[in-house]
């Protein structure tokens, strides 16, 4: 009697309160699916079992952030690699060589490399000494946990497992569990009906990837195809896509796996003391200082100061207020840049921000300047990336314009556009060019001072590349230019004539 009682108590309960059933309901449903997957692939007790996976391959990066327009086409880096993937631990060693656009020797591979990944981390591995390097972007990128022969198991053991509803992928429909591992939000796509793994998606930061950095919380997904039955008689793909935020990143072709249950060597000449101390010396991108110690901030003119680093920063004084020439990084980095102008010129305020291209790095810190109201100065054909820039989320670390959204004030150069007067007034010059088509140069004619912008480099008696160089000459005479000095955001003034000379011949334009 005082069971049927308590039921009949809980009936209008749950009538009114539907959610904690539902949410039941939803947890069920999505261990149900994610044992069917596991069943699927080979076994529980199989996934469980594997402690190490040995994987070679080739992989095809497209480097969107390094590419002449977002859309693409891209510049595309090959790689040669072979992994070794500690799934209780999950750090990936990596032995690799690549090729690509920057290769030294357009024929031959780079040298091969040892990388070590821990925690989401790259680290360079030579003579035993770890320093920090760029996190491989392909299987490197996906925590060893996290890859098609584990991804299932790490759903199972989360304690937040859920069932979302239904979506379509590729033309069919596809079942949905979600969980959280190690603060990030995963989705595991299945499909319907074999509730084989098609796709993983993680949403969370990359704050100490420079190219990633800037744009907040990314959703990454990696969809799987061509599985084939491993001897040990697991379930692998052998061909992984890589995409972020909607955009394919590469590919990968796996051409040898190796499951097992012995003792991971993937990082065997490596303490765990010495891979727990380079996680935590490494610096986010957010973190940097402003400016470089090995070269101090020079001042080009009366008012103008360049301001070295990776990727340079110029405060410019005018009559009205203070102009900066490009907003590289974070947010972070634009406030220090914001403070050192404001104790460079005191009582003076910054009335614009100039971009002068689209790559990724040099466009992170513009949100900073949104968010206090700045003037944005922006080439037309850059609006577009800019704006999806300011839309990013910022869920895990929220910047300035996260907390307090507002909308960019747009000052669009299509054409040659006067920015201020006096002696360091300045003309915005769209370049129009092959190499340069998204990038623009800043004239200062009082001065015939001229920023060429990203488009080469010459330091130490190195040119890169001739073919831009001459794309900057035959610009600045077209726009009747009478530059005597140049300078660029990663290279100090020089003589013009220096840069005339840098050009071939007959300029690919």
């Amino acid at each position: 009697m005082r069971l049927i009682a308590l039921t009949v108590a809980l009936i209008p309960w749950l009538a009114l309160n539907p959610a904690p059933l539902a949410q039941s309901q939803a947890d069920t449903t999505a261990r149900a699916r994610a044992l069917q997957a596991a069943a699927a692939l080979g076994g529980e007790a199989k996934l469980r079992a594997i402690s190490r996976t040995s994987v070679s391959g080739i992989s095809v990066l497209y480097q969107r952030e390094q590419s002449e327009r977002p859309e693409g086409p891209w510049l595309p880096t090959f790689t040669e690699f072979s992994d070794e993937r500690d799934l209780r631990a999950s750090t990936v060693r990596r032995t690799a060589r690549t090729r690509g656009f920057v290769t030294e020797d357009d024929v031959a591979w780079s040298p091969d490399a040892t990388a070590i990944v821990a925690e989401g981390l790259g680290f360079r591995l030579s003579s035993g000494a770890l320093t920090a390097a760029q996190t491989p972007w392909d299987l490197g990128a996906l925590p060893a946990d996290l890859g098609p022969e584990h991804v299932v198991i790490a759903a199972l053991d989360a304690g937040d497992l859920h069932a979302q509803p239904d979506i379509e992928l590729h033309g069919s429909p596809h079942h949905v569990v979600a969980f959280t591992h190690n603060g990030a939000r995963v989705r595991l796509i299945l499909a319907d009906p074999s509730l084989m793994p098609k796709a993983v998606e993680i949403v969370h930061a990359r704050p100490f990837d420079i190219y990633w950095a800037p744009w907040g919380d990314v959703t990454q997904r990696v969809t799987f195809a061509a599985w084939l039955l491993e001897p040990e008689g697991i379930r692998f793909p052998r061909v992984w896509e890589f995409s972020t935020d909607g955009v394919v990143d590469g590919t990968v072709d796996v051409t040898r796996v190796r499951l097992t249950n012995s003792p991971t060597a993937a990082a065997s000449d490596v303490s765990i003391d010495a891979l727990h101390a380079a996680v935590a010396s490494r610096r986010r991108v957010a973190d940097l200082p402003l400016g470089d110690t090995r070269r101090p901030p020079a001042e080009l003119a009366p008012g103008i100061v360049k301001v070295p680093a990776s990727f340079d920063v110029v405060e410019v004084k005018q009559d009205d207020g203070v102009v900066i020439l490009e907003a590289p990084l974070t947010s972070a980095y634009s406030q220090r840049v914001i403070d050192d102008a404001a104790t460079r010129f005191p009582g003076v305020s910054i009335k614009a921000v100039v971009t002068t291209s689209d790559a990724w790095p040099h466009i992170g810190g513009l949100r900073e300047y949104v968010a206090r109201g700045i003037p944005v100065y922006a080439l037309d054909l850059n609006v577009p990336i800019l704006r999806r820039l300011l839309a990013a989320r910022y869920d895990s670390e929220p910047d300035s314009l996260a907390r307090a959204p507002k909308q960019p004030i747009w000052r669009v150069v299509s054409a040659r556009t006067t920015l201020g007067s006096g002696a360091n007034r300045i003309e915005l010059l769209p370049l129009r060019t092959v190499t340069g088509e998204r990038q623009m140069m800043a004239y200062f004619p009082a001065l015939k001072l001229l920023y060429t912008s990203d488009l080469f480099t010459i330091r130490d008696n190195l040119v890169f590349l001739p073919q831009m160089v001459g794309e900057a000459v035959a610009a600045a005479g077209r726009d009747r230019i009478d530059a005597v000095r140049a300078f660029g955001m990663h290279y100090d003034a020089l003589p013009w004539q220096t840069v005339v000379d840098s050009a071939p011949p007959r300029p690919y334009r």
